[in-house]
């Protein structure tokens, strides 16, 4: 049984008005995907698609947690997310994007596969910097050894004095 068939869904049959669904996605989910940076989590997606005459309107709320590598210290942690998005589903010809949230697929097309959307949108709702949260006092969570040799280096990289004195130079005569 292939996997995702879990996220299929029939839409040929559905009456005109507001249906719901609720998935929870978990390590396998994150495993189908090749070349991933995500493996491991534990999301809730509820989704509200609206049947429509000449459409869908599919509207996903995603919350909870997935495991990413923190960019400062390279250690893995718990990225909380929260959010919501939209894909909209038009009948036409055949299969285009119009936009990222336009979707247009055959009209005799009866199921739509969700998987892959989720997926993106999980993706898009995490930080562009994913670094470990502070604590309650405001002290990084990062690995105390890391951050301890990143600001060894750091100290190292200082500016040399000759070109510091470059800086006070008046070229605007």
């Amino acid at each position: 049984m292939d996997y995702f068939s879990e996220y299929v869904i029939p839409f040929g049959g559905l009456k005109i008005g507001i249906h719901q669904y609720e998935f929870e996605i978990n390590d396998t989910f994150f495993d189908a995907f090749d070349y991933s940076d995500l493996a491991k989590g534990n999301v809730k997606v509820t989704l509200s698609l609206e049947r429509q005459a000449r459409m869908l309107v599919l509207n996903f709320n995603i919350r909870g947690t997935v495991k990413v590598t923190c960019d400062r210290c390279l250690d893995e942690y718990d990225q909380e997310i929260d959010g919501n998005r939209r894909l909209i589903v038009k009948f036409g010809d055949d299969y285009k994007e119009e936009t990222e949230e336009i979707l247009i697929i055959p009209e005799q097309e009866s199921h739509l596969d969700i998987g892959h959307y989720m997926y993106e949108f999980i993706s898009l709702l995490l930080p562009i910097k994913r670094v470990h949260p502070d604590d309650d006092e405001g002290n990084s969570t990062c690995d105390p050894v890391i951050l301890e040799k990143l600001r060894e280096h750091s100290a190292e990289n200082q500016i040399d004095p000759r070109w510091e004195k470059l800086k006070n130079l008046n070229f605007d005569n």
